[in-house]
């Protein structure tokens, strides 16, 4: 099996659009999907040059997606904060996840970022979101504070 990572285009929008509703469902938030916010949203990082969507394909299907942000922020040095991760159902369980988090490591360090931030408030099952920690920590990701909410 051929594994390759690229940066999304316009031509995957529209299936990046369609993930992101099935990462909505699985999602324990409750929010109201809108497709036209998703397109907005998703294009935004495809045309910005300092975010991007990184898609890893198996065989020329695409299998996973990250979305991965640089910022400056305060300091001379930027930061990296990766806004959204996902593998397609078929791929999980596999190695795709894992080949796609040392991706955002990879782009992390090519743009010269310093530290890079991921948080696990998917609203995951309680499995899926140990194993998407545990993957995190896999790569290198330590635990250095907890995500609060508040819901409004």
């Amino acid at each position: 099996m051929t594994t390759t990572i690229r940066m999304a285009d316009a031509s995957d929008l529209d299936l990046i659009v369609s993930e992101a509703e099935i990462m909505n469902v699985e999602s324990a938030w409750d929010f109201t999907w809108n497709a036209h916010h998703a397109r907005d949203y998703l294009w935004s990082f495809i045309a910005d040059e300092s975010r991007d969507i990184i898609i890893v394909s198996r065989d020329g299907v695409p299998a996973g997606g990250a979305m991965i942000a640089k910022s400056f922020e305060f300091h001379d040095e930027p930061l990296a904060y990766v806004c959204k991760f996902w593998i397609v159902r078929e791929h999980r369980r596999g190695d795709t996840s894992l080949v796609l988090a040392q991706a955002l490591i990879d782009w992390a360090k090519k743009q010269k970022c310093r530290q890079t931030f991921v948080t696990a408030t998917a609203g995951l099952n309680k499995v899926e979101q140990m194993l998407f920690v545990r993957l995190m920590n896999h790569v290198g990701f330590m635990d250095v504070g907890p995500v609060l909410c508040h819901s409004n």
